[in-house]
């Protein structure tokens, strides 16, 4: 089992599921320092500090719009943000509006925060198949279901195995990462959006969401069982070469990831000239400082993956059927939702980015033991 130590490099945000309403389950606040914060109300907390008696008295405040921390000063007028909330974290949002819902970030039952091992392994399973498949030019015939429809599952079949038990990733183990050495925030999300008649820079689908700040880092563990594969080979699909060794995987990784944020810098490079709000460029140099992240890892033992919220279709899919012929028309309908009204525009047109045009989910990798 190799110890494995993963360094965010941006935000990054792993959705627990749950949504929060801004006045309600969270409130904005400031800190010694005058620095904006929020927190994630304890409704326990609440309750203790204005007495059970006022219980039906803050229902009746919260469905007539007022906010939690607004009833709190009525009733407990000297208690403080933290004294009534789970955890406070860092707002990095510009404003937040009476509106606005915030996207909780997964935390485990002690309450920290952490990157499921789940998510690194679905990444790395991502890149893999992404090179797998760039060396074959005849996958085109695999990618339709028995219904016409294309879909990538097909092709992860081909290569990994038809079914869990013949897959081959179920010899790769990955640990949970548990952080909070570090402090969480909350970030806006908007787009840059590739449009004819407005700016590519999109404020109208914001979203907030609470991160991960960069530099924060955990260690996990990290197993190739390739000695259970050894015995098991005959009755699973074969191991891809990448996958023998952790410095091979972590090469192809690495590789996998300078591709695409190359391929990015080349796409948003012609189209740079055509956005007056200067985002674009903005978006080009985290790319290029990112590629610089890339370039200067240790072969063998460092790499750079992407997970989460904010990765985007080319991360999400790792981009391996945009060489095919008929990508254009099986793929992009497949993929963009009323693809009619924008046939005009390259897929996928938008970027998720937060509003400093920031980007989400780039983490490092590095192989502490084997």
């Amino acid at each position: 089992m190799s110890q494995i130590t993963i360094k965010t490099l941006t935000s990054v945000h792993i959705g627990s599921g749950e949504t929060f309403q801004y006045g309600n389950d969270f409130v904005r606040g400031k800190d010694a320092d005058g620095d904006s914060i929020i927190g994630i109300v304890d409704p326990k907390q609440v309750l203790a500090l204005i007495g059970e008696k006022n219980l039906d008295a803050w229902v009746t405040a919260i469905d007539g719009g007022r906010s939690t921390d607004q009833i709190v000063k009525q009733y407990a007028p000297s208690a403080k943000l933290e004294q009534y909330s789970r955890r406070i974290i860092l707002s990095w949002a510009n404003e937040i509006k009476p509106t606005d819902t915030l996207k909780e970030y997964i935390h485990d039952g002690l309450g920290r925060p952490y990157i499921p091992g789940s998510s690194i392994k679905g990444a790395i399973r991502t890149a893999v198949l992404a090179s797998c498949c760039k060396e074959r030019d005849d996958l085109e015939q695999y990618a339709r279901n028995k219904s016409g429809k294309v879909t990538a599952k097909i092709i992860e079949q081909k290569f990994f195995g038809k079914d869990p038990n013949s897959d081959v990733f179920r010899f790769l183990h990955v640990g949970d990462a548990f952080f909070g050495k570090n402090y969480e925030a909350a970030v806006r999300m908007v787009n840059i959006n590739e449009r004819e008649k407005a700016g590519f820079w999109d404020m109208t689908k914001s979203q907030l969401l609470e991160v991960l700040s960069p530099d924060d880092e955990a260690i996990f563990e990290l197993r190739l069982k390739t000695e259970l594969y050894e015995r098991a080979k005959v009755a699973t699909a074969l191991l891809p070469e990448c996958m023998h060794t952790l410095p091979e995987l972590f090469q192809t990784i690495n590789q996998y990831t300078k591709n695409l944020i190359k391929q990015e810098i080349s796409y948003w490079m012609e189209r740079q000239d055509k956005d007056d709000s200067g985002k674009v460029d903005d978006y080009l140099e985290r790319m290029r400082q990112l590629l610089a992240e890339v370039e200067q890892c240790q072969p063998d033992k460092e790499c750079v993956l992407r997970v989460g919220a904010g990765s985007g279709w080319r991360f999400i899919t790792g981009a391996w059927t945009e060489n095919w012929r008929t990508f254009e028309t099986t793929v992009v309908p497949a993929a963009r939702r009323n693809n009619q009204r924008y046939t005009q525009f390259h897929f996928p047109k938008t970027r998720r980015v937060d509003e400093e045009c920031d980007v989400l989910g780039f983490v490092k990798l590095s192989i502490l033991t084997e």
